[in-house]
């Protein structure tokens, strides 16, 4: 009845779409797609961030989700979701419902920004990783929500495990930037592997952490 209520003063414009993304979060987010033709959102949740990513992009934006139905039969969620981007005159989101590994098998455009923030479990977001990080175009931007402990994500959840363990382990991906639990990441293939080819194939981790350079 919780999500009943919320929805009802939505509609009512008491209430504004929940989001776990920070106001920092936020303008990180739109510093790095901004000039995105395609940007991909994995975990909508209510749409307050797939609004924005939209609003500030002229790129085409896709929010991935599986909108779950509640008591009722109904997804308050992805009510909200449509009805705020109805509400924002915004026409270059598209929402693609289902569970995130199996919309990805058959989305074929090439994503410039990829933001992942959905099911925080390590073995989802391994998935997630696995499923989408391929689509994302030399040079593309991948933004990792809850990547670590924050305000605003203060319990250690398997997504953290896979930032801080996995992460370094994946040639061809540099952290740029972070803010609060949010890390940006971009994609370097072609400069990977012509440091591989000097080096004779020797691959380096990544560093990640606190302690980095912006470029």
């Amino acid at each position: 009845m919780k999500s009943l209520g919320h929805f009802v003063r939505y509609v009512l414009g008491l209430d504004t779409p929940h989001s776990q993304v920070t106001e920092r979060e936020v303008q990180m987010l739109m510093k790095y797609c901004r000039n995105a033709k395609v940007v991909c959102e994995i975990g909508c949740y209510e749409g307050k961030t797939s609004v924005t990513l939209a609003q500030n992009t002229i790129g085409a934006v896709y929010s991935v989700d599986p909108f779950f139905r509640g008591r009722l039969g109904i997804s308050y969620g992805e009510c909200i979701a449509r009805l705020h981007r109805k509400r924002s005159d915004v026409k270059n989101l598209s929402f693609l419902k289902g569970f995130s590994v199996n919309v990805a098998s058959e989305f074929r455009c090439a994503i410039d920004f990829l933001f992942i923030d959905a099911n925080h479990s390590y073995d989802a977001i391994k998935a997630d990783w696995d499923s989408w990080m391929p689509k994302v175009v030399d040079g593309g931007i991948i933004a990792l929500h809850d990547s670590r402990i924050a305000t605003n994500s203060p319990v250690a959840v398997g997504s953290m495990k896979f930032y801080s363990e996995d992460i370094p382990r994946f040639a061809g991906v540099i952290e740029l930037d972070f803010v609060d639990s949010l890390s940006m990441l971009r994609v370097e293939r072609v400069a990977r592997c012509l440091t591989d080819a000097q080096s004779g194939g020797a691959k380096s981790k990544v560093s990640v952490g606190p302690h980095i350079g912006f470029s």
